[in-house]
């Protein structure tokens, strides 16, 4: 049974690793956050070959900030990333102030290694209020850390959200993305590359 579990966790590693992979391209840009990161075409929607996606399905921005070393040993000639999560935190009841410090240390630990981070906000789900309340709270916290900071920060609920709620036409389950929520989202991101000559 234990060799069994082993196996299935190495399978699982292995899985990830495949989906980092770049074919052999220099990794400049790195989409980091949770599932719906994860299920983003970032080289296709950004039309660029040299992006990396280490997004972790299921993981909570303390579980980020610890595989943090991970993506900069993968990539060491990484310029940009792109952070988002928060709402796995929100669901399993982490707290606000918790998840916006998480938020702080991985940026800190992004630009103690030159590398610049931008922060993007939590996106609201669909039909669920109280987690709606708590989502937004985070993102007015995090967004007045950005400014005072001078962190980019893209708000993506801007085009994702309608009435303080996630599109519902955008959305599969209430809470991960269609595809078409991704063009927007990554023309946001064309925008601070650009600003950045990336």
């Amino acid at each position: 049974m234990k060799s069994k579990l082993i196996l299935l966790t190495l399978i699982f590693i292995s899985s990830f690793t495949i989906a980092y992979s770049q074919n052999g391209n220099t990794v400049k840009i790195v989409m980091y956050g949770n599932s719906i990161t994860f299920q983003g075409k970032w080289e296709e929607v950004l039309g660029r070959n040299d992006v990396a996606n280490r997004g972790i399905p299921g993981y909570t921005t303390g579980q980020l900030i610890w595989t943090i070393k991970n993506g900069l040993h993968d990539h060491p000639g990484s310029k940009i990333w792109f952070l988002e999560g928060g709402i796995n935190d929100i669901s399993l009841g982490v707290p606000v102030e918790r998840i916006f410090e998480n938020y702080k240390i991985a940026v800190d630990s992004l630009q103690r290694n030159h590398i610049i981070p931008v922060v993007q906000s939590t996106i609201l789900k669909n039909n669920a209020k109280a987690d709606n309340k708590l989502v937004t709270q985070l993102n007015k916290k995090v967004k007045q850390y950005c400014l005072k900071n001078k962190i980019e920060y893209i708000d993506l609920n801007v085009f994702l959200s309608r009435d303080g709620e996630l599109i519902k036409e955008l959305t599969t389950d209430g809470c991960h993305l269609q595809p078409q929520a991704y063009q927007p989202w990554g023309e946001a991101i064309k925008k601070v590359l650009l600003k950045y000559g990336i």
